[in-house]
């Protein structure tokens, strides 16, 4: 069992996710639509039903978009988000909200400094061990770090982090491979 689905940001996804961050910063709107896109993400996460609406091309753009406001006005969403959702949806790119998202989260850390890792384990890491390892990682780019940690049980012990491009693999599953590549090789 592999950890949850890794969204990709597609180019259009970028592009609009753009486009809402820069009208949200010079509206003064910015943490109120990063608060939002977040919530929306999350209920995203909770629910097949509104990754099927968003995803599946059997619901026409107008229904996407009616059903996205109804959506965004039950769970309180600011205005200029729900707005977004509706150009996406009437745009016929509801699918690329959820990349849209990941998107903004980079463009939004990016502005407040944030640099972005994530850390994949075998297992749950414990409240320590991840307190531990935004410390370290703090302190390795002279800066604050928003760590997102996935669960991959393949990695079979140790952690692959990536910060950026980087990626630092300490796994035993990686460990093994080069040892099988070694052997090979002798």
């Amino acid at each position: 069992m592999a950890g949850p689905k890794t969204i990709q940001a597609s180019e259009a996804a970028r592009r609009y996710a753009s486009a809402l961050f820069e009208l949200a910063q010079d509206k003064g709107d910015l943490a109120k639509v990063h608060k939002d896109f977040k919530a929306f993400a999350e209920l995203a996460a909770g629910s097949e039903d509104l990754v099927r609406l968003l995803d599946s091309p059997a619901f026409a753009r107008e229904d996407k978009v009616k059903a996205l406001a109804g959506l965004a006005t039950k769970a309180k969403l600011g205005g200029l988000f729900a707005k977004f959702l509706g150009t996406m949806a009437q745009n016929g790119r509801a699918r690329d909200i959820l990349g849209a998202q990941v998107a903004f989260e980079e463009l939004y850390a990016k502005q407040r400094g944030v640099k972005r890792a994530v850390v994949r384990t075998a297992m749950e890491m414990t409240g320590a061990e991840r307190q531990r390892i935004e410390s370290i990682l703090a302190k390795a780019v002279g800066g604050e770090v928003e760590l997102t940690s996935e669960v991959d049980p393949s990695l079979i012990g140790g952690i692959q982090l990536r910060i950026g491009s980087q990626l630092v693999d300490a796994s035993l599953s990686a460990k093994l491979e080069r040892m099988n590549t070694a052997m090979k090789g002798a």
